[in-house]
């Protein structure tokens, strides 16, 4: 009895040993999840599994784990499809398909580990009996559109030779057009526990140089291309690396990720004199849309060696048009070639370029295959748009019409750009959408084939030349732009006057002189409109607008000298009504006056000037000259003045920098210096004198700044806009700001101060303030008050004795602090209480705070649209929804759970921060 009791546990122990040995075999995996439906949320869970063929256990009694709170035991399922295929070198890829529908949207991670993987990895303990484990995130949301993860094309096993680079390549490319970046991982057992004692296969364990015998070795994967390199192998065995492949999407113009694969490999490296077999590829390549591209890519082997070539990516797995190669798959005597082929369409079009990952593998007589990877790139871009023809429109409008574009079913969008004068530029190679120089001024669908430019309501300017270019855009996630059009350009006809000089001939605050001359309406019907004319000149201030008009009444004449004027302090605009026999007909367009504007650099004086005119005041041929001399001459009187620069400013912009390099003398500190300048332009009028000139006015600047006060440090002392409101109830509209300030006496400046200057404004740093108050310049400290927004901006000044003012200090700026709160239930069931899905208005801490609008969207769990509300469109801009738990026709829905986004607009003063997703569940309870 004894006997047998001793060699009945000896059996046993035999049995569990053998078993256990024989459950050795997972050598590779991952997980991909593909949408099998576009009205529900099944998709496809693939779990792909490389095993050991020495082992007789079968891949597929593992965990999964969906991420939704289902977990099953074992592939195996009723749903789930399986696929087994040998891939030689002790290699088998096994393939399971489960089918899953997950409740509702959400970031779900799921999860799958089984035991064992195989035996002798080198690089952790004991991976006989260490799990298996990989991971996958996918983002299931009906507001980013359909999501599917990245799907990896080359297996993940491979052999490598001792000191001789390794090179692997998952040949990964996303369905849904994302973008993907690649880091590396650590192999796992379990969710967030890595293998036993991992150390690197690049460690001075198992590597000792590189390839070219440099040193360290090296473990390396392209965040871009996925390239892992290990440089170089120096022990022969069994790795494991990990690595994980993220996709990102653009999304409200920011990159967002929204999913991640995770590939655990093996790497089996072995003693061999074999050499790696080399390839030589095709140029990456760019194609319009629609054209058959075919080239060949070449192989050959140091040892000669037979060769196979294998193409993988995007392009060979795609449903419509895939492309192709021959022979395929097959060895062939070194050296060798591949014939590619592929008929690309206008499906195929995206801003990314396409990854043809080519793999060469050598078959010696004896040791390991070696392999070499590449990647060829291939663009596919949009086909240029062909304009029909540009006509000019009642109102001096222009018509742009063109032909129904040729990709019109994957593009989402024409566009419209002008610039004025022509830039008949070609674009080059591959070069998509328009350059720098042209405005956006209109966008269509793709069933449009037409656009009316009207200049924003305010015409074309007459005698400008105005040219268009489309350019086709394609949607998201993909993106991507056509090749720009052909160049149309119209002529805007002189059927009004145009107005060709405002120039600035007297620099004065109250006797200042500006000199106005235009043209007749050469262009006008005389058969409607025989005249006599008579013109009607308008004066405004500022650049544009209408602000402070004054008519200097009615003349004949085409010119007219405009006196009494503050040029020195003002900028003016002028418009000209046309009369015929004292009926209006119609009125030019506005130009202003030069503005020339000073500020000193670094002992140098730097010129900038401003005007809004309808000619065009970029030319080339014509170049600004800025003018000057010294105040020690007559500063009002232009014959005292020189030339001292011709400015090309379609290079240079508006400006010139006065540094005394014209004449090699510098600038003296005391000096003041006046200058002006006169600007050139001209529209594509025949028949005018060109280029129009115009004159600034004089401005002076001295270029020592020393003798000015140091600009004070300004500090905000409250009260916190959080704080405040706190105790505030929520319809509170008026508010105060405490500031206090230091004085800068450092350095040279002047510390003799009567007052210092307080400067707001509530519209950004970045706008124009205005002076709310002199202080004293024995209080370093104030409180403003009565302001109706809290957000607001502030910069103070120091003014010394003689008026000086000082730079502007540091600006303080204080902003809203917008609160919109929302609820997670509501229950519409009669009883008089929580009957709406509204913003919280209680307590005061979760009350709505500068809201502007709120915009919303609500689905059931399928996606499908139950509500929508925009309170902007609304007549009581009501910014608490106030949904009452019905269905678009009126229908009560029934109890659960429904899906919200949507967008909530505040007043603040940082545009990033002007506009907050709303997006969330709420219950409905009855």
């Amino acid at each position: 009895m004894k006997l047998k009791h001793s060699l009945g546990l000896f059996l046993l122990f035999f049995l569990i040993g053998l078993t256990e040995a024989m459950a050795t075999h997972i050598r590779a995996g991952e997980i991909r999840v593909q949408r099998t439906s576009v009205q529900t949320l099944k998709y496809d869970i693939i779990v792909v599994g490389y095993t050991d063929t020495r082992s007789s256990v079968v891949f597929g009694p593992g965990k999964i784990d969906f991420g939704d709170g289902r977990v099953v035991d074992g592939l195996n399922t009723e749903s789930a499809f399986s696929l087994v295929t040998d891939l030689g070198n002790q290699i088998e890829k096994n393939t399971f398909v489960i089918e899953h529908t997950f409740q509702g949207p959400g970031v779900y991670t799921i999860r799958f580990q089984e035991f064992n993987r195989n035996d002798r990895t080198l690089n952790m303990d004991n991976s006989v009996d260490t799990p298996f484990y990989v991971e996958t995130q996918i983002t299931i949301d009906p507001f980013i559109g359909v999501n599917n993860s990245p799907v990896l094309t080359i297996p993940p096993v491979d052999n490598g030779a001792i000191n001789s680079r390794y090179i692997h390549n998952p040949g990964a490319y996303d369905p849904d057009g994302d973008s993907l970046a690649y880091e590396m991982d650590v192999p796992k057992q379990q969710f967030q526990r890595p293998v036993n004692n991992y150390r690197s296969p690049a460690s001075s364990e198992f590597s000792f140089n590189k390839q070219d015998g440099s040193t360290p070795a090296t473990l390396t994967l392209d965040p871009i291309f996925g390239d892992l390199i290990w440089d170089a192998p120096g022990t022969a065995g069994q790795f494991n690396v990990a690595f994980r492949i993220k996709e990102f999407r653009k999304l409200d113009g920011e990159w967002v990720q929204i999913g991640y694969v995770v590939r655990d490999m093996q790497i089996i490296i072995e003693n061999s004199d074999n050499r790696r077999p080399e390839l030589i590829l095709p140029d990456d390549v760019c194609v319009e849309a629609g054209t058959l591209l075919t080239d060949i890519i070449q192989g050959s082997d140091p040892d000669g060696d037979p060769i196979r070539i294998e193409l993988y990516g995007e392009p060979m797995e795609i449903d419509t048009s895939p492309a192709s190669y021959s022979p395929e798959a097959e060895f062939q005597p070194s050296p060798g070639i591949v014939n590619f082929e592929w008929q690309t369409i206008c499906n195929h079009i995206r801003a990314r370029e396409y990854d043809v990952r080519v793999r060469i593998s050598d078959q010696p007589d004896s040791g390991p295959s070696l392999v070499d990877i590449q990647t060829w790139r291939i663009k596919v871009i949009g086909p240029a748009p062909e304009v029909d023809q540009i006509e000019q429109q009642a109102g001096r409008s222009a018509e742009i019409s063109w032909d129904p574009y040729v990709c019109s079913n994957s593009a989402a969008e024409m566009q419209v750009w002008r610039r004025i004068n022509s830039d008949p530029y070609e674009p080059d190679s591959c070069e998509t959408g328009i350059r720098a120089g042209y405005e956006l001024v209109g966008i269509t669908d793709m069933e449009t084939f037409s656009f009316t430019d009207t200049n924003n309501d305010d015409g074309l300017a007459p005698g400008n030349t105005y040219c268009y270019r489309l350019v086709a855009a394609f949607p998201a996630p993909r993106l991507g732009e056509s090749v720009v059009s052909e160049e149309f350009c119209i002529t805007v006809d002189v059927d009004v006057p145009i107005i060709t000089n405002v120039s600035v001939e007297e620099t004065d605050p109250t006797a200042g002189e500006i000199f106005v001359k235009w043209t007749p309406p050469y262009d006008i019907d005389r058969t409607v409109y025989p005249g006599p004319f008579t013109y009607e000149l308008l004066r405004n201030t500022g650049f544009t607008g209408n602000q402070d008009q004054v008519s200097l009444g009615v003349t004949s004449d085409t010119l007219l000298t405009d006196t009494g004027l503050n040029t020195e302090n003002l900028v003016y605009n002028y418009e000209v009504i046309l009369l015929d026999r004292g009926t209006k007909i119609d009125t030019s367009s506005k130009a202003s006056s030069v503005w020339l504007e000073p500020t000193i650099i670094n002992e140098s004086i730097e010129l900038t000037w401003e005007f809004s005119v309808p000619w065009n005041n970029s030319v080339a041929q014509y170049e600004h000259e800025v003018y000057r001399n010294r105040t020690d001459a007559n500063s009002s009187d232009a014959d005292t003045f020189v030339k001292i620069a011709d400015v090309d400013v379609t290079q240079d912009g508006f400006k010139f920098l006065d540094d005394g390099s014209f004449n090699g003398v510098p600038l003296e500190k005391d000096i003041s210096y006046c200058y002006y300048v006169i600007t050139k332009g001209s529209y594509n009028v025949d028949g005018l004198v060109y280029p129009l000139e115009n004159k600034s006015q004089i401005v002076c600047a001295k270029p020592d700044d020393n003798r000015l006060p140091c600009p004070p440090v300004l500090t905000f002392e409250g009260p916190l806009c959080e704080e405040y409101l706190a105790e505030q109830p929520c319809n509170t509209s008026t508010f105060y700001h405490d500031l206090s300030w230091t004085p800068d006496f450092s350095g040279e400046c002047d510390d003799e101060l009567s007052s210092y200057r307080l400067y707001y404004t509530n519209e950004g740093e970045d706008s124009e303030y205005t002076m709310i108050k002199e202080i004293s310049a024995l209080e370093l400290q104030t409180r403003v008050t009565d302001l109706m927004t809290y957000r607001g901006c502030y910069y103070i000044t120091a003014v010394d004795r003689s008026g000086n003012e000082s730079e502007p200090s540091n600006v303080v700026c204080v902003e809203n602090c917008p609160t919109y709160n929302l609820p997670n239930a509501f229950t519409p069931n009669g009883d008089g209480l929580n009957e709406t899905f509204m913003a919280f208005d209680n307590p005061f801490s979760q009350c709505p705070r500068f809201v502007l609008g709120v915009e919303i969207l609500i689905v059931n769990r399928w996606g499908a649209e139950v509500f929508t509300y925009n309170s902007l469109e609304s007549n009581e801009n009501d910014i608490f929804i106030r949904w009452d738990g019905k269905d678009k026709n009126g229908n009560d829905l029934p109890a659960g759970t429904y899906f919200y986004s949507g967008s909530v607009t505040y007043d603040v003063l940082d545009p990033n921060q002007q506009k907050e997703s709303l997006k969330g569940t709420i219950q409905i309870l009855r």
